[in-house]
C-alpha cells in the first residue's frame, strides 16, 4: 500500500516555502556586501599604504587623549609613595590560608606575630582557627583542642570560634543557668 500523496497545493508550500526562505536569505545577504562602509572613500583618495581595513562590528580605534598636566604629577606622586595598608590583618589571614596545607609553621609563626601586633583585634577568632587548623596538620592534637575551647568560651558568637570548635568536635557549654 502507498502512502498517501499531498495535494497540489499542499505540495506548491511544501516546496515552495523552503525555497522561498533561501531566496530572501541569499538577497539580503547579497544586499548587505553591496552597500559601502560608510566611511568609505572613493578608490582614487586613498593612499598607497591602506591601513588595516576594519570589520564593521568593531567600533573605530580611537587614540586616548593627553592626560593634563597635573594628573600626571599626582599620578607619579601616588606612585613614589606606597599605598598604606587598609586592611593589614586581612593580608595576614589571607597568607596564613595560603601556608595552611603546605606550610603549617608558617601559620603559628604568622599568628604569633599578629598577635604580638595585633593583640585582640576583631579577626582574632579567625587567626585562631587557621591556628587550630595548622596545629592538627602537625599533629597536636592536645593543643588544638585546647586553643578550639578557649576560641569558643572568649567568642562563643563568632562564627571562626565556632568552626574551630565543631572541627575538634567540641561541643560549648549552653550559656545561663543549668537545670
Amino acid at each position: 500500500m502507498d502512502a498517501p500523496r499531498p495535494s497540489g497545493a499542499r505540495r506548491a508550500l511544501l516546496i515552495g516555502l523552503p525555497v522561498a526562505a533561501l531566496a530572501a536569505a541569499a538577497f539580503l545577504f547579497v544586499a548587505r556586501d553591496e552597500r559601502p562602509a560608510p566611511d568609505a572613500r572613493p578608490p582614487s583618495a586613498e593612499s598607497s599604504a591602506a591601513p588595516r581595513p576594519q570589520r564593521r562590528e568593531e567600533a573605530p580605534v580611537v587614540p586616548p587623549a593627553a592626560p593634563p598636566a597635573a594628573a600626571t604629577v599626582s599620578a607619579a606622586a601616588q606612585e613614589s609613595e606606597p599605598a598604606p595598608d587598609t586592611d593589614p590583618e586581612g593580608s595576614i589571614i589571607d597568607r596564613m590560608r595560603a601556608a595552611l596545607t603546605s606550610n603549617p609553621e608558617e601559620v603559628l609563626r604568622l599568628d604569633d606575630e599578629a598577635s604580638r601586633d595585633l593583640g585582640d583585634s576583631p579577626r582574632a577568632a579567625e587567626r585562631g582557627m587557621l591556628r587550630v587548623r595548622a596545629l592538627v596538620r602537625l599533629d597536636r592534637i592536645g593543643q588544638a583542642r585546647s586553643l578550639a575551647e578557649d576560641l569558643i568560651e572568649r567568642y562563643p558568637d563568632d562564627p571562626s570560634a565556632k568552626s574551630a570548635a565543631a572541627y575538634m568536635g567540641i561541643h560549648p557549654r549552653p550559656r545561663g543557668p543549668s537545670r
